[in-house]
């Protein structure tokens, strides 16, 4: 998919930013995220050996989108999309991450937490510019930057939770990501609580 069609997409989606240091058990935790409804997935490579999880999730879950996140260098955004991932994410402005987005049409959203990193983000890139970390930021930041600059959607990612994500939507943010909300403490042995939390985001959020 190109940088288009994959930010059509991702409008309106919650996204589960996905760590940790098994890629079985972050296969289980990816496929019951899936199954319980929120299809889009960012595999961050502070996971060893991200890029074949981000295969392996392409060929098993067809209809998910499937990026990667916290992607530092040029090199790990090559090693990604060689391997399928539909978008790239950085936790912070990497120039040489996004001219090669840029180059490839593959849709790139670069960490911001200021107007002008924000701005930057954006002329480095990013189709969508990523507000991190979400936990520091005042939802009241979406339709303050988008004031002078409409042109620059945006996405919070960390501290949004079942509590403020419909407050986030409704402040502007075009997709929402989440990491330890959905994610901390869960294991192979306790899947079923990870599913209660999707339902939990999702019905928020609506």
């Amino acid at each position: 998919m190109n940088k288009e069609e994959v930010k059509k997409l991702m409008k309106g989606k919650l996204i589960a930013v996905i760590r940790g240091n098994d890629l079985e058990e972050a296969k289980l935790i990816c496929r019951t995220i899936v199954e319980s409804g929120i299809t889009t997935l960012e595999i961050t490579f502070s996971l060893p050996n991200a890029e074949k999880l981000i295969k392996e999730l392409k060929e098993e879950l067809p209809n998910a989108l499937i990026g990667a996140g916290t992607v530092l260098n040029k090199e790990q955004a090559e090693l990604a999309v060689y391997n399928g991932a539909d978008f790239i994410v950085s936790p912070c402005i990497v120039e040489e991450v996004g001219s090669y987005c840029k180059e490839n049409d593959i849709f790139c959203s670069m960490g911001a937490a200021t107007p002008t990193e924000a701005y930057n983000s954006y002329l480095a890139g990013s189709d969508v510019v990523k507000l991190f970390p979400g936990d520091c930021l005042s939802m009241k930041m979406i339709k303050g930057i988008k004031a002078p600059l409409p042109f620059i959607e945006m996405m919070p990612t960390g501290g949004v939770d079942d509590t403020n994500v419909k407050a986030w939507f409704e402040s502007g943010a075009y997709a929402i990501g989440f990491g330890g909300y959905l994610t901390k403490g869960i294991n192979s042995s306790n899947l079923d609580l990870l599913k209660e939390r999707c339902e939990r985001l999702i019905n928020s959020a609506k």
